[in-house]
């Protein structure tokens, strides 16, 4: 069950030019985090990219990894890695 808190978490409100602006990076990398899989903006009818609180959370998680030297690819398995991690600590 969602509480509000997540739902206002996950709630699509930045455009992409916001998103660039609030964690300096440019567009065409956050298209290529979607082209991995690694995010999935909301879209509004004419197609343009929102991003949520959650969205710009992952973002700044990514950046790091990244500049490390991970792949996209490397980063979508330790992110799913996590993920599995803190619902196994959640459901315990």
């Amino acid at each position: 069950m969602a509480t509000r808190e997540s739902g206002e978490k996950n709630a699509p409100k930045y455009t992409m030019g916001v998103v660039v602006r609030l964690t300096g990076v440019p567009d065409h990398r956050l298209r290529r985090y979607e082209g991995a899989g690694l995010l999935k903006p909301a879209r509004t009818e004419a197609g343009q990219r929102l991003y949520s609180d959650a969205d710009l959370e992952l973002i700044r998680e990514i950046v790091p990894l990244e500049e490390e030297g991970i792949n996209l690819k490397g980063i979508k398995a330790i992110l799913a890695l996590q993920r599995e991690q803190a619902e196994k600590r959640s459901t315990s």
